[in-house]
């Protein structure tokens, strides 16, 4: 009875989170580098950044090039529906791996638990593809681990592999489960080395692969080459266990580790390596919870099949049936929806079009980080300072931004460099307020708490206003 209820429910919930306008800023840059490799037809890496040149490596550009084609077929709209449907379908994924391992209300509960853990990461972007592919992974590997003698090595995961290193720059999270469970199968003691090393070689072929991608062998260092940009996104910050996603999370890893604790029989170390590289995850930064809480649910939806004391229930065709019907329904009356709820941007300061669309095309804009995606997309003709994909710009560049977003000794100076005379930012920000009171620009537009500034002399400007 609880499949009739909980599961449709789940798929529901998550595909509202896609009827509502757009206003993730990463979500824009992402359709703005896509429309880009279209218009030049190849994987070369678009000259994003012009106060700067820093080498940088295109992760995404599948899922990109994707949702910018897309876009242009169905505008704003479609692109929701795609998120509405990487939510349906990691939400199925999940499901299913936790099913796998207990009955309906066990996996239902610890789907539902995982989800409130991911909350803070389910946004419109090609990260959804990480998350999918992850839960395939975990659900993939845990199979093998579960099998009374081990069955033929998962080779399906290399070619997986192969295109989820085209979509996101994460992919190597599904090698390391993979190595992990061969390391928990050699201390378990399951099997001859030279099955050992046959499994091992899925995660170590997995890696070769993503090599062969047509973004080359750099794909493998981008990770390190990003590294040094991370103590400036928020997402890569370390997660506030007093929030809901991340303290869910911990949860998870809790329910499982206290029940393995206290049982009488050994854990095996495949699932206990599991369960650790959930937590590390966890713990890693607010935007890795996600990754922890894909591979804790299954362990968590076993363990507390356990509290039930009694054997799961097995799935039935009235289970599929249902689960199936829910789906089809969801993303029909999605598509319905979206034309309604997503057809312009929201969170953006639109009103400000008028006067950002009157400046000369290649204008340089001293904007706010969060809005710069959204310049990027509704405005590709000007040149905002920065915006979400940090990895184009240089560690002096951010470290500059956040001196003049402050006003800090020397930001005047920062400014000039730049050679903008417009920005665009909260209205009562610091460099709003200096801008105007120190260096003498004005504010020549108000929209949703965003002011555009702009020096006396800016070419194209619209006059000043009064405050």
């Amino acid at each position: 009875m609880t499949t009739w209820v909980l599961v449709p429910a789940l798929l529901v919930v998550v595909a509202r989170q896609a009827a509502v306008a757009m206003s993730d800023p990463d979500s824009f840059w992402h359709l703005r580098l896509g429309d880009l490799l279209l218009q030049q037809g190849s994987l070369s890496t678009p000259d994003w950044d012009t106060q700067d040149h820093r080498h940088w490596v295109l992760t995404q550009w599948l899922p990109e090039l994707a949702s910018a084609k897309v876009e242009a077929w169905f505008g704003l709209p479609g692109v929701m529906w795609l998120f509405g449907a990487s939510l349906v379908a990691l939400t199925l994924v999940v499901h299913g791996t936790a099913r796998a391992h207990a009955g309906t209300l066990a996996s239902g509960f610890a789907t539902a638990l995982g989800l409130v853990a991911m909350s803070g990461s389910l946004s419109p972007r090609p990260h959804m593809l990480t998350y999918v592919f992850l839960a395939i992974t975990v659900g993939v590997w845990l199979a093998v681990e579960r099998a009374d003698q081990l069955p033929r090595p998962p080779w399906l995961l290399v070619p997986l592999t192969w295109v989820w290193a085209m979509c996101h720059g994460m992919w190597f999270t599904g090698p390391l489960v993979g190595v992990a469970v061969c390391i928990g199968l050699a201390l378990d003691r399951r099997a001859e080395r030279r099955v050992l090393g046959r499994m091992l070689a899925v995660p170590l072929l997995s890696v070769v692969v993503a090599a062969l991608t047509p973004v080359g062998p750099s794909l493998l260092l981008a990770p390190v080459e990003v590294g040094g940009i991370g103590r400036y996104i928020t997402e890569w910050q370390a997660p506030s266990f007093r929030t809901v996603g991340p303290a869910a999370g911990a949860l998870l890893i809790v329910l499982v580790a206290g029940t393995w604790s206290r049982a009488r029989e050994r854990t095996p170390w495949t699932q206990i390596l599991l369960l650790a590289l959930a937590a590390g995850w966890t713990v890693l930064a607010a935007r890795t919870v996600t990754l922890g809480a894909i591979i804790a649910v299954p362990l968590a939806a076993a363990v507390i099949q356990r509290w039930l004391d009694r054997p799961a229930d097995a799935r039935t065709r009235a289970e599929w049936t249902v689960i199936a019907g829910t789906t089809l329904a969801t993303l029909s009356v999605l598509a319905l929806v979206v034309p309604h709820t997503s057809s312009e941007p929201g969170g953006v300061p639109d009103g400000l079009s008028p006067q950002l669309a009157a400046l000369p095309p290649g204008t340089a804009v001293l904007n706010d980080y969060a809005v710069g995606g959204w310049l990027r997309w509704s405005h590709p003709d000007l040149d905002p300072l920065v915006d979400g994909l940090t990895e184009a710009y240089s560690i002096d560049e951010l470290e500059d931004y956040g001196k003049m977003t402050t006003a800090s000794r020397g930001w005047e100076d920062l400014v000039d460099e730049t050679g903008a005379e417009v920005a665009l930012l909260p209205k009562d920000s610091p460099l709003a307020v200096a801008l105007e009171q120190t260096m003498g620009w004005c504010v020549a537009g108000i929209d949703a708490d965003y002011a555009v500034v702009q020096a006396p002399t800016t070419a194209g400007g619209t006059g000043c206003r009064s405050t």
